[in-house]
């Protein structure tokens, strides 16, 4: 019955952080590259097809004329088909970026179509105005401070579960071993309480 138990608790375990790490994942990137502002993109591509592979690395080559890509982002790995995004910072304002995907497996790299966006020229800035549009600031906070603790405790639950139940099985054992030792200490007194009531 433990064992199954046991089983289940693993099952529960795997589902949410697999459940919680494709929220986060689903629920991080935009839906299309957009500009965050004068000096930020945040580039959006996709992986139709790992080409066989388990995983490949994805990147973005950008720049500020066509057919020529000078920067590259950092390199991210994926295991699955999918969305993926990433933000570069510290652009020009007012500037036109060209830009392409970028995926390599064991086959070599590959690359998308060139697209371009241009930064902002200068940053917006509204204060005291009210927006009915989800900012996804309440979003951003429930995803950071609550899935992601929350996935780290799991795999660490799941990492340590032997330990978990072997302190647990230690933690039972030495109970018994207590309330066998105050039993036997409760015997012990109300034997001497009634031999010195006999004498």
């Amino acid at each position: 019955m433990k064992i199954r138990g046991v089983k289940l608790l693993n099952f529960i375990m795997i589902g949410l952080i697999l459940f919680s790490f494709s929220r986060v994942m689903a629920q991080s990137c935009p839906e299309k590259t957009t500009v965050n502002g004068p000096k930020s993109i945040t580039f959006v591509g996709g992986v139709a097809d790992l080409g066989g592979d388990t995983q490949a690395s994805v990147w973005f080559e950008y720049g500020t004329s066509s057919g020529n890509y000078t920067f590259k982002t950092e390199k991210k790995v994926v295991t699955q088909t999918g969305k993926y995004c990433i933000t570069v910072d510290n652009l020009q304002p007012c500037t036109t970026y060209y830009y392409r995907a970028a995926m390599e497996n064991q086959a070599g790299p590959s690359y998308g179509a060139e697209l371009s966006k241009m930064t902002t020229c200068q940053e917006k800035k509204v204060l005291g105005a009210a927006t009915a549009e989800n900012t996804g600031i309440i979003e951003t906070i429930f995803l950071d401070y609550f899935f992601l603790p929350l996935i780290s405790a799991l795999f660490l639950v799941f990492i340590f579960k032997n330990d978990i139940f072997r302190l647990e099985r230690w933690l039972d054992i030495r109970k018994n071993e207590y309330q066998e030792y105050k039993s036997k200490k409760i015997l012990e007194k109300k034997i001497k309480k009634i031999k010195n009531t006999e004498n």
